[in-house]
């Protein structure tokens, strides 16, 4: 999974078109926002980040356009607003499916013109951005409702990038571990003796609802509590967030005695994913082809024999 998303990304650093992120909270979008601003010839241009959910509606226009002196009462100099800044580098509108719908239009315009007007001002100005944009939120949902313009839509939508939450890549537990744990060794200036198998094997079988993030605050914390030299373990971790990983590891055995049919069960389980996604992107096939990383036609056939509607 983690190779496969490597390689999108350094396909969408290559080009200029407008990239959405599209991927559950914790996931890792804003890493993978600046790992395309790396890869892309602004790389050395500033990467300028905002998460439109955590700015109030009256104020976001002021933060992205900027203000001039005398604005409005307070604005006392000027201000320069983050389009402004990332002028020859990379914009980042983080949960821009919670940005408000007045603001919706007037980032389109910037979008197709690439000029703004700050706030109080009488001339427009030009910046020469790259805009990235992520969102937890299920757009095309939102754009039958109703609450997402349309146009809007298309146009952040020119190359989609889809992170799977970690309990369906759960295989890159222990890369992820292995990255996690060499950068808390090197801030802490420690040697680790790797991760004790039973823990990785609990981390294994957790869900982590928090997706990487928590993956990351796990590890992180029981880094902290290693000493220099010595493997990390559950026992590491405070007994709050022990009890959190610590469910009972099943027994395999119990889980599949009943199977008795591996052929039948396997389609099965095949059929159950394509459901739950042809779902989530509401019929939209395209959609649910790349979040699975299989070609449209692989799965129109799939749906075919699968009876999957």
């Amino acid at each position: 999974m983690i190779r496969g998303l490597r390689e999108q990304i350094a396909q969408a650093g290559q080009h200029k078109l407008t990239v959405l992120i599209q991927g559950e909270t914790g996931s890792g979008k804003e890493v993978v926002a600046r790992l395309v601003h790396q890869c892309s010839e602004r790389a050395a241009k500033p990467f300028v980040a905002i998460n439109c959910a955590a700015i109030p509606e009256n104020l976001i226009e002021s933060e992205l356009f900027g203000y001039q002196k005398g604005a409005f009462s307070g604005a006392l100099s000027n201000k320069t607003g983050l389009v402004a800044q990332a002028n020859g580098g990379t914009l980042f509108l983080d949960e821009v499916g919670d940005m408000p719908a007045a603001m919706q239009a007037k980032l389109l315009r910037v979008l197709e013109t690439r000029s703004y007007r700050p706030l109080g001002a009488e001339q427009e100005y030009h910046s020469d951005f790259r805009l990235i944009a992520a969102t937890h939120q299920p757009l095309t949902r939102h754009v039958e409702e109703g609450r997402f313009r349309a146009d809007l839509y298309h146009r952040l939508c020119q190359c989609l990038l889809l992170i799977a939450p970690l309990r369906e890549h759960i295989e890159d537990v222990p890369l992820l571990c292995q990255h996690f744990m060499a950068q808390f060794a090197a801030q802490d200036d420690k040697g680790l003796a790797g991760l004790q198998r039973k823990f990785l094997k609990q981390l294994q079988s957790y869900d982590f609802p928090g997706n990487v993030r928590e993956l990351r605050n796990l590890l992180e914390v029981a880094c902290a509590h290693t000493r220099h030299g010595e493997e990390v373990g559950l026992g590491a971790l405070p007994p709050e967030l022990r009890d959190r990983v610590c469910a009972e590891l099943p027994d395999v055995l119990d889980d599949y005695n009943h199977i008795r049919d591996l052929r039948r069960a396997m389609q099965q389980y095949e059929a159950s994913v394509i459901e739950a996604r042809l779902r989530y992107f509401q019929g939209n096939r395209m959609l649910v082809a790349e979040s699975l990383n299989i070609p449209k036609r692989t799965l129109d056939h799939k749906c075919q024999k699968l009876e999957v509607n």
